[in-house]
């Protein structure tokens, strides 16, 4: 399989900054998971599923996540988000994911990189039993294969 990728953009908001505006470290993760999503929408996939008449919903939970801070993003900075697939398994994803500020002079500066899995998994809507994994839809490889 060739290798998926796909970036977003942001303006960093002051709200995702601590008083000295520098960026809060959680709002990385949302970031990240924002380009996730917005690569689904690229496809024509949903995140969350609709539950069926059992009460399941699929959803992509995060098994495991690995980043590395490299450099400070402060207020106003603009981030570029660079999501790639380094591997898919049977029930789960292994994204690579590296952040880099743009900046005015048209450089940019790496200030994240790493990688993380999600797992397709169907959840039990009434909440009474845990996530169930399950195998990735071939529905969604062929989509995912043409990025």
């Amino acid at each position: 399989m060739k290798t998926s990728s796909f970036s977003k953009t942001y303006i960093v908001r002051l709200h995702e900054t601590d008083l000295g505006g520098i960026v809060h470290h959680s709002n990385y993760f949302h970031w990240i998971e924002e380009t996730e999503y917005a690569l689904f929408d690229h496809i024509g996939e949903e995140v969350v599923g609709e539950f069926d008449e059992s009460l399941e919903g699929s959803g992509w939970p995060r098994s495991e996540m690995n980043v590395k801070f490299v450099q400070p993003v402060k207020f106003r900075d603009e981030i570029r988000v660079d999501l790639s697939i380094k591997r898919i398994r049977s029930a789960a994803i292994v994204y690579q994911v590296d952040m880099f500020r743009l900046n005015k002079d048209g450089s940019e500066d790496k200030v994240l990189t790493g990688n993380y899995t999600a797992t397709c998994c169907l959840y039990d809507g009434t909440f009474q039993k845990p996530p169930r994994v399950i195998p990735i839809p071939d529905s969604f490889l062929v989509k995912i294969a043409a990025v």
